[in-house]
């Protein structure tokens, strides 16, 4: 899904980090993601001792930090193929990598600072809304209309988490976090749907077409919508119902988009066990609704899921719109998704069955996200900095 070249004028005597989203964004969200679960690591381990709730700090950031980067970085960059206008770039596309940055500082200086961050955040989460929003409403892309709401969504819940940081509404962090969170769940099985048929039919050497059904489609919509506000509000017998019905909808699918080739091609690959890590968390939620499973495993199933996902997506954009072949990617991404692959099983499976070794499995699973984004980091960068090898502008 690369967008076309557009000709922006003066563009060609703009920064090429500065041209497009992804490059800025992406930059952020991956050097990010490495140091943010060091700094996680650090206090898991005892290492250093804060005053603030480190486990409501680590959700945050892997959503609004982390997560969020790569989801405006995306949205940016493909907002201009839907509606074939521009987006944002220069000095205000600094602006967003900037105060991104000032929120995630300012989270670990402590509650000192809330209000400080939430200015920051909020920046962040406004005027990306405002770049992605008004090319899609300039061009009456109503299609897509849906993530804008997804996006206010995210800013809405952003908002009751730093309220109750302040006292203003109780259980506000809890209430932040898990919209968004799920939120973030939402926007990927939407996205998913459209590409990884996409991808697998285009990158596969036989004339494949790949199955789908609008009554699963729907189904998988109004099923996650009901599981999402029972087990955030409720916790009734609603949620064992819609994860069981889920995870039957989200198999098939499966089934539906397999093709043997996806194995020799990372970029494949990594979206389709994404996924599969996606549709196991909604089979260890009912499981977890009859035998008591270690703490966070499901939520964590999901979180997993979302970072190999979003490390794929950025992996793939990243060479398309710097012109080079999304067919034939860095050597390097198969070792580096098998590293999150390796940590899931560490941070899900081993810790199921062997939970007595629970911390250990942690700290192995967070120094391998650390070193996986960090290869990212290091065999992106470049691509992110210098110019389009195939001499068109963004």
């Amino acid at each position: 899904m690369e967008i076309k070249a557009i000709l922006v004028e003066d563009k060609s005597k703009m920064p090429a980090f500065l041209r497009s989203g992804f490059r800025v964004l992406f930059f952020a969200a991956g050097l990010g993601s490495s140091l943010l679960m060091l700094a996680w690591l650090l206090f898991f381990s005892g290492q250093i001792n804060v005053e603030f709730n480190t486990h409501y700090w680590h959700a945050h950031e892997m959503i609004f930090g982390y997560t969020m980067a790569v989801i405006v970085g995306f949205l940016l960059t493909a907002t201009q193929n839907w509606t074939k206008l521009k987006t944002t770039n220069g000095y205000p596309l600094l602006s967003l990598g900037v105060v991104w940055l000032i929120a995630r500082v300012l989270l670990v200086m402590g509650n000192d600072y809330v209000f400080y961050q939430l200015i920051a955040d909020l920046y962040f989460l406004v005027f990306s809304l405002l770049f992605i929003t008004t090319p899609i409403i300039k061009a009456k892309n109503w299609q897509n209309l849906p993530i804008v709401f997804k996006l206010l969504t995210f800013t809405i819940a952003d908002i009751l988490f730093y309220f109750g940081i302040l006292g203003y509404i109780e259980n506000g962090q809890y209430l932040g976090i898990y919209i968004a969170f799920y939120t973030v769940v939402a926007l990927i099985l939407m996205m998913i749907r459209r590409l990884i048929p996409f991808f697998i039919e285009n990158a596969v050497s036989k004339d494949t077409k790949l199955k789908n059904s609008k009554l699963l489609d729907f189904s998988s919509m109004v099923l996650f919508i009901v599981f999402a506000i029972d087990a955030i509000f409720f916790k009734t017998s609603i949620t064992p119902i819609s994860t069981l019905l889920l995870f039957i909808i989200h198999s098939i699918r499966m089934f539906y988009w397999y093709d043997s080739e996806i194995w020799n091609k990372p970029l494949l690959w990594g979206l389709y066990v994404a996924y599969g890590m996606i549709n196991l968390a909604f089979l260890l939620t009912l499981i977890n609704h009859f035998i008591t499973l270690p703490i966070n495993v499901a939520i964590h199933s999901f979180a997993m899921a979302i970072g190999l996902i979003t490390l794929s997506m950025m992996s793939r954009i990243s060479l398309g719109h710097t012109g080079r072949n999304v067919f034939v990617p860095p050597k390097a991404l198969g070792a580096i998704f098998s590293m999150l692959v390796v940590a899931f099983i560490f941070r899900i499976i081993a810790v199921i069955f062997w939970n007595e070794y629970y911390q250990q499995f942690i700290i192995i699973s967070q120094a391998l996200w650390i070193i996986a984004f960090g290869l990212f980091v290091f065999i992106y960068s470049k691509m992110f900095f210098q110019k389009r090898v195939d001499g068109l502008f963004e």
